[in-house]
């Protein structure tokens, strides 16, 4: 794939300005500016030694959409902290490819929120997950 068209990002995604932390090294997140969608474009980088995307690669992109969306739908100052996360592999994700996570919000009770999520390259489906996260009303979660 040539440089130019990696280099594109579809109409409504916005480069995420990720906060210090693990999430900036991870590189080129884009979050939609109305759907529960992020997405990146897989480099070099995020492949392991047989050249496909990294599993525990993936499993960010999915664990960094579920905070994303979540902190978004639930107006929160923080993104909900991850309690369990179930990921299932399904197909390899390869340099080049633009790998979108697909969110669902599935129940909001008082303390903890469910969600999956389906990562897909076109209609292709690479990963699928489900998760439960704790929401915190304050700045900093209790430690």
């Amino acid at each position: 794939m040539s440089a130019s068209a990696m280099a594109q990002v579809p109409a409504g995604f916005s480069a995420l300005q990720a906060p210090p932390g693990f999430v900036r090294y991870c590189g080129g997140f884009h979050f939609h500016d109305e759907l529960p969608l992020v997405a990146v474009r897989i480099v070099a980088d995020h492949l392991n030694s047989v050249r496909i995307v990294h599993g525990g690669f993936l499993a960010t992109v999915a664990d960094t959409a579920f905070g994303l969306v979540l902190k978004r739908a639930l107006g929160t100052p923080v993104p909900p902290i991850t309690v369990s996360l179930t990921v299932d592999y399904l197909a390899a994700a390869r340099e080049g490819d633009w790998l979108e996570a697909h969110v669902e919000v599935l129940k909001v009770g008082r303390s903890f929120v469910n969600a999956s999520c389906l990562l897909k390259v076109g209609e292709r489906p690479v990963l699928r997950a489900s998760a439960v996260f704790t929401v915190w009303q304050g700045q900093v979660p209790p430690a």
